[in-house]
């Protein structure tokens, strides 16, 4: 089943000032890959890199949002997959106030049915 969109929600819990400060706090990247990402590195520290096109499905914004318009998705096409990359980043103008805080984010990915036609 085709669908008519799909939108990102994001949560804390626990929340905090990294999520409740819009200016300095967490930002949020979406983007797509054409193909699976490839993962290097060791933890903490992975890198991800597209061997195919990338296209960016969610601008840099505050982390925290509700029902936020994604593009760029092929998966509003019945079969098809999108390959993701959520990166988050702070501000360059971030201080230390952020500095050994704790917050949980959740993303929820919500798909709306396209409208019935006739047949």
């Amino acid at each position: 089943m085709n669908l008519a969109s799909i939108t990102l929600t994001t949560t804390a819990s626990p929340s905090s000032l990294l999520d409740t400060d819009t200016t300095n706090g967490l930002q949020v990247v979406l983007q797509a890959c054409s193909v699976p990402w490839t993962e290097a590195g060791v933890a903490p520290a992975y890198t991800y890199t597209c061997g195919g096109a990338t296209s960016t499905v969610l601008a840099s914004r505050p982390v925290i949002g509700s029902a936020l318009a994604l593009s760029n998705l092929t998966t509003t096409t019945a079969g098809n997959t999108d390959n993701l990359l959520a990166t988050l980043t702070f501000p360059s103008a971030a201080g230390n106030t952020l500095q050994g805080l704790s917050s949980t984010i959740t993303f929820a990915f919500t798909g709306t049915q396209r409208a019935a036609t006739n047949k």
